[in-house]
């Protein structure tokens, strides 16, 4: 059950950095936050590393070196397409 939920903690961290890496962009912030002041991209940036990292280490000690490092690949698709739908979602809500 502990690797069930390590992995589900991976997968989590992944779409959260996935996620500061989309809000680094400034026309996708300007775009989420309405407004012109938007946070340091370089913050963004180093979070969403480091969170992806965090990701990467958990699904390496948790699954071994090979098969954590093709579920991290294998869970990069999926992840970005979430980030990517939440996104479209949020603009969609703003706009009605």
């Amino acid at each position: 059950m502990a690797d069930w939920l390590s992995d589900i903690a991976a997968f989590g961290l992944m779409i959260m950095g996935l996620s500061a890496l989309a809000l680094s962009q400034i026309p996708q912030s300007r775009r989420i936050t309405l407004t012109r002041k938007s946070p340091t991209t370089r913050v963004l940036r180093c979070g969403a590393t480091l969170l992806l990292a965090l990701s990467l280490l958990l699904s390496l000690t948790n699954q071994g070196v090979v098969m954590g490092a093709v579920i991290w690949t294998l869970a990069i698709t999926p992840s970005g397409i979430g980030v990517t739908m939440i996104l479209c979602w949020h603009t969609h809500q703003r706009k009605e």
